[in-house]
């Protein structure tokens, strides 16, 4: 290992980054700059914003569930009408008893799990 003697030195002119920038690039048409308050405002204006949004895409989610529920009760509702006129004008032979147990089964089993779908939420409470 070789050794060099140190001849001179000269002192390091040492200033921080971290401190007030000079006034120079506040000309830049470019550069943009915010106080402390505009970006809490900022900041609190995309929250309720986001919070809007994902509100309204909850709500719409319901909705959206709701509509099938309520279509699929609907149903059930139609089949049990018909339930009702095929036993008004049937003569009971063995087709029409077969059908009206297959519509009366389908009906109350939509019903019964539709009913449960359609309140499923309300024991939840809010997210």
């Amino acid at each position: 290992m070789t050794a060099r003697a140190v001849k001179s030195f000269s002192a390091f002119d040492f200033r921080a980054d971290f401190g007030p920038q000079p006034e120079e690039v506040a000309a830049d048409p470019a550069r943009v700059s915010f106080t402390g308050e505009e970006i809490a405002g900022l900041i609190a204006q995309v929250r309720a914003e986001t919070l809007a949004d994902l509100a309204k895409v909850r709500t719409q989610s319901e909705s959206e569930r709701l509509a099938a529920v309520t279509a699929e009760l609907t149903q059930a509702l139609d089949e049990i009408a018909e339930v009702m006129r095929l036993i008004a004008s049937t003569q009971y032979h063995a087709t029409t008893e077969a059908r009206l147990r297959s519509l009366i089964d389908g009906a109350a089993a939509r019903i019964a799990g539709g009913q449960g779908d359609l309140f499923a939420e309300i024991g939840r409470g809010p997210e």
